[in-house]
């Protein structure tokens, strides 16, 4: 069956066709094998409450938004599960971030770097290369993947940048055969998985292609419930969303050139910035020394497609964008938003409401939950807490500006631009991108929650595995 299709795709006649059009004519190919992979089996019914629930089984798709699990949903898919949760990703939206704060109370962590490369402040070079990645101790071993009792190896992972899309989406689908005999095969009371080939199939293949897989996932689910000699309790979550439209890349070499500033490796003098590029994402982290963390913010902030730049000083983080200026500083549990010119988040209008509604104290300070509350439907939802944290700690080797881009531009890596025709992405704090979900087959979930709410969602299990005792950098 697979040796038809290839031979319709070599059938075609591909002159004077644009390499967009062959690519759509790929995914058409590939979605068409998709569809008889597996049949569809028999919607299994919601665990029923009144029995004891046995065994629970936990699954992560990393980058599949919430406006996506409801458009399967529309369809008639994950229909044994409860209405999903709309979960905030912590800010800057990256994996390595997120999935650490969602398994802090399963005993992951902290992270080392935003991305699996990383600037160690401490020895001062990049961590982290291909090299290192393609090394299972590495890869694994004192990370939060360690956790899990599925997590494709990266040997396997980076198989699916090996042709895009076709062969992210065949990666995908033998991630879907793992998980089920390691499902099968595991006697622990919890079985947690993950699969990153969402996310790779997000980028490279596009929503179409993601919603196909969610389909294969769904029959998967229904058949290892359905096999099951025990009752069986279904948790999914994402780490983050994706915001599927037209991709540019941001211009951010040129403009700190002309500054004054020089891209390195690491940080020798005052012009020094390092600026790891890993992957293709929505946000950039730069290194450079404290002296120069406004100077460096200001200029990232005039650039075209950057939204904002933030650093942090003096117990305060300050945002900076093209027109405005503000700052957040926390006091406990609350947090005050200031902004000395414009309204860079766009919070001023919020702030002036919850002060009218007696919710500020005699400094300008707002409760955490309040500022929740209030945010959560905006354009970058809880933006105020997300921003603050995500800049002042976030992950041990944090970065000394973050700069948050507009929707439709990305930064990252200049080789992965030669074949990756970029359909979405993830990184910065507009809503598509920091949206995943949550959704249980178990109990009524919040219509928020934040990272690390979703390990309380998914009941508190515990984990036959705890990282703490380690030495991550090792």
């Amino acid at each position: 069956m697979i040796t038809n299709y290839f031979r319709a795709a070599a059938a075609t006649n591909f002159t004077g066709i644009g390499w967009r059009n062959i690519v759509s004519a790929v995914l058409a190919i590939t979605l068409s094998f998709a569809s008889q992979i597996s049949a569809r089996p028999a919607l299994v019914p919601p665990v029923n409450e009144a029995s004891a629930v046995q065994r629970q089984i936990i699954i992560c798709v990393d980058g599949v938004g919430f406006s996506t699990i409801v458009k399967m949903r529309e369809e008639g898919r994950f229909k044994q599960f409860r209405a999903p949760s709309r979960m905030i990703s912590p800010f800057p939206t990256l994996t390595n971030l997120a999935m650490t704060e969602i398994l802090t109370p399963a005993g992951a962590n902290e992270a080392v770097g935003y991305e699996d490369s990383f600037f160690d402040v401490t020895k001062n070079r990049m961590r982290g290369g291909i090299l290192d990645r393609l090394r299972g101790d590495r890869f694994l071993r004192g990370t939060f993947r360690e956790l899990f009792d599925y997590h494709p190896s990266a040997l396997k992972s980076g198989l699916g940048y090996a042709a895009p899309p076709l062969s992210t989406y065949i990666e995908a689908l033998s991630d879907l055969v793992r998980l089920r005999q390691k499902a099968r095969a595991s006697r622990e009371s919890v079985f947690i998985a993950y699969t990153g080939a969402t996310d790779s199939l997000a980028h490279l293949g596009g929503e179409k292609m993601v919603r196909s897989f969610l389909a294969r996932l769904d029959d998967t689910i229904n058949t290892i419930v359905r096999d099951s000699k025990k009752p069986v309790a279904i948790t999914i979550f994402s780490d983050h969303g994706n915001h599927y439209t037209k991709y540019q890349r941001v211009a951010l070499k040129s403009p700190l050139k002309r500054a004054g500033f020089r891209l390195e490796s690491r940080v020798r003098d005052a012009k020094s910035v390092v600026l790891p590029q890993f992957g293709l994402v929505g946000c950039g982290v730069l290194f450079t020394q404290e002296s120069n963390e406004a100077r460096l913010a200001e200029t990232l902030a005039k650039i075209r497609g950057v939204d904002f730049a933030a650093y942090g000083n003096d117990g305060a983080v300050h945002i900076l964008s093209c027109d405005g200026r503000a700052s957040i500083t926390r006091r406990g549990d609350r947090y005050r938003y200031e902004s000395s010119q414009g309204d860079p988040l766009g919070l001023k209008t919020i702030a002036r409401q919850l002060v009218a509604e007696g919710k500020a104290d005699a400094e300008g300070f707002i409760a955490d939950a309040d500022w929740f509350a209030s945010t959560c439907d905006t354009a970058r939802p809880d933006a105020v807490r997300r921003v603050f944290e995500g800049v002042a700690h976030g992950v041990s080797n944090r970065a000394n500006v973050i700069v948050n881009l507009e929707d439709g531009y990305y930064t990252g890596s200049a080789a992965l631009d030669v074949f990756a025709f970029l359909q979405a992405t993830h990184g910065n704090a507009g809503r598509e991108q920091s949206l995943g979900f949550v959704m249980s087959t178990e109990g009524e979930l919040p219509k928020y929650l934040r990272a690390d709410d979703v390990w309380k969602a998914a009941g508190s299990p515990r984990l036959n595995k705890s990282l703490r005792s380690r030495d991550e950098g090792k």
